[in-house]
């Protein structure tokens, strides 16, 4: 049974990975995977951080239906749901502390290519591009149920505006965490006595995907995403140097 601490702790970063999710078109398990493993088994923070984002990614997702561009999603999607479901199975054979640094070698990366490099690459949306970017988000995502960055390099530029590529990406996600998901409940990641913990966020998820959703349409996302890149870089090498006296 988690302490009112544990509660309060899951809640804010539940809220804060929404946030920035329906701001941005991604982020959630960036921020819960960051966060909730310091206080859980990381399988445990996997399992809950695909319950959020997948009610994040499934609200939006129906919010914005009329908008989804199915046709630009599939060639990206196709890969990274085979490659996905390959990888998060055979990653439950790896010890928590192993994938809690490579997830902070993870962020690091994903936070100096968006600073450095995103506007230099831009991606074509061809076949070709969405199967090779698949391939890479599914072992993302696989590994660490985070694999929009990878997408948003596909689907913002095939996307026809702002909007399309919101509802467009969020679809995306959603597909995929909804299939994590069985594969976790099948793994025994979260049980009956994580069901309180799993309410909790879920009240902190709605309030952070509403204030996501306002953040999106008033503040443009290249200045937010520094902010929000920068952090998920400093979190990395927290997680780095953490981690690093353990092997």
């Amino acid at each position: 049974m988690m302490s009112l601490y544990e509660v309060l702790y899951v809640m804010i970063v539940v809220l804060a990975g929404a946030c920035v999710q329906s701001a941005l078109g991604f982020g959630t398990t960036m921020i819960t995977m960051g966060f909730l493993p310091l206080i859980m088994e990381y399988s445990k923070a996997m399992g809950l951080s695909i319950i959020m984002v997948s009610i994040s990614t499934l609200y939006i997702s129906v919010k914005y239906r009329e908008s989804i561009q199915w046709r630009v999603m599939l060639p990206v999607l196709i890969p990274t749901a085979v490659i996905c479901a390959i990888v998060n199975i055979l990653s439950a054979k790896v010890s928590s502390d192993m994938m809690y640094l490579l997830l902070g070698f993870m962020f690091v990366a994903v936070a100096i290519f968006f600073f450095v490099f995103s506007n230099r690459i831009h991606v074509q949306p061809t076949p070709r591009s969405g199967t090779i970017l698949g391939i890479i988000c599914g072992v993302c995502y696989g590994l660490f149920a985070s694999g929009g960055p990878t997408a948003a390099l596909y689907l913002l530029p095939a996307a026809k505006g702002k909007k399309e590529y919101l509802a467009t990406i969020q679809a995306f996600l959603c597909v995929n965490n909804l299939m994590i998901l069985v594969i976790s409940l099948v793994l025994g990641r979260l049980d009956l006595a994580d069901i309180p913990m799993v309410g909790a966020g879920a009240v902190a998820l709605m309030a952070g995907t509403l204030l996501g959703l306002v953040i999106h349409d008033k503040i443009p996302s290249t200045i937010f995403g520094k902010v929000i890149y920068a952090f998920v870089g400093i979190g990395g090498i927290w997680i780095i140097v953490g981690h690093m006296g353990r092997f």
